[in-house]
């Protein structure tokens, strides 16, 4: 793996929305934040970070059982530190995209509330304000406190999955996510599926803005699990509702009413979201 010491970067407490404990303002981004409960391959996982540290150990189910099983994050990392000797050998390797696939799997089952809080900071930088972890979240220097510093991997991918909902939120990408393509990506020694929330996605929408949206049917298992199929699906697409923004023509509209006419055309967007984001890419 690259060396990521020279992706540390400076943060200013002033200019940024920073998370340290989970009942602050912005303390919901955090993994041990509780409130956003997750299912992979129908198990109930009560935080991102019993998640992410099952994974650490797809070849040692009983010890990803104890890790779920913990009522509290904390102590559901704690149980697992005995065992981090038996990591999975790649582990420095994948332990980016795994916590890349953890906080899009957040996303995807609490889209309501999780996404509002990652709105709610704006464009600023997301940190995590870290006691002493300078890989995951950015430390306070001692000299200035109002200095962090960090490679703060975690606050960048959050920040990346800010930019991807800012791009298009209306894009069911967000809420259909497929395994990781790494080896022995398991969860009590079965392969973990497809995360696929389209179908509650899709009536999110419905509700909130009075549309008619179909949804193709989807195969269900006699218990009740759905039956994924591993392999690249067509997008669906959602438009923006014509009542939500106004369009180009009234706004136009609008501006010769009031005087103000211009003969200036809006600004297309050419950013594009890439499927397979690089490591932190800029953030």
């Amino acid at each position: 793996m690259e060396n990521l010491k020279d992706k540390e970067r400076l943060y200013n407490a002033t200019e940024i929305a920073f998370f340290k404990k989970t009942k602050e303002a912005f303390g919901g981004l955090s993994n041990m934040a509780a409130g956003f409960p997750l299912e992979i391959n129908g198990t109930s996982i009560l935080t991102s970070e019993a998640l992410y540290q099952a994974c650490r150990f797809p070849h040692l189910p009983d010890v990803q059982r104890m890790i779920i099983n913990e009522k509290s994050p904390m102590t559901a990392k704690m149980v697992g530190k005995p065992y981090r000797s038996q990591s999975r050998e790649d582990f420095e390797d994948v332990k980016v995209n795994i916590m890349r696939w953890c906080l899009r799997v957040k996303l995807a089952q609490n889209f309501t509330e999780f996404s509002k809080l990652l709105m709610s900071t704006g464009n600023k930088p997301i940190v995590e304000d870290s006691h002493k972890d300078t890989f995951w979240g950015a430390v306070r220097d001692k000299k200035d406190e109002n200095i962090l510093r960090g490679v703060n991997a975690l606050g960048r991918l959050l920040m990346e999955l800010r930019q991807q909902y800012i791009e298009n939120p209306f894009s069911v990408r967000l809420v259909y996510i497929e395994p990781l393509k790494i080896p022995n990506f398991k969860l009590f020694g079965e392969h973990i599926g497809i995360v696929d929330e389209r179908e509650r996605f899709l009536n999110l929408i419905s509700k909130q803005y009075g549309l008619s949206i179909s949804f193709p049917s989807i195969p269900i298992n006699t218990n009740g699990s759905y039956l994924y199929q591993q392999k690249e699906i067509e997008p669906i697409q959602v438009q923006e509702p014509q009542n939500y923004l106004k369009s180009e023509t009234e706004k136009k509209d609008n501006k010769k009413k009031n005087g103000k006419a211009t003969s200036e055309k809006p600004k297309k967007s050419t950013k594009k979201v890439k499927n397979e984001p690089t490591l932190f890419g800029n953030l």
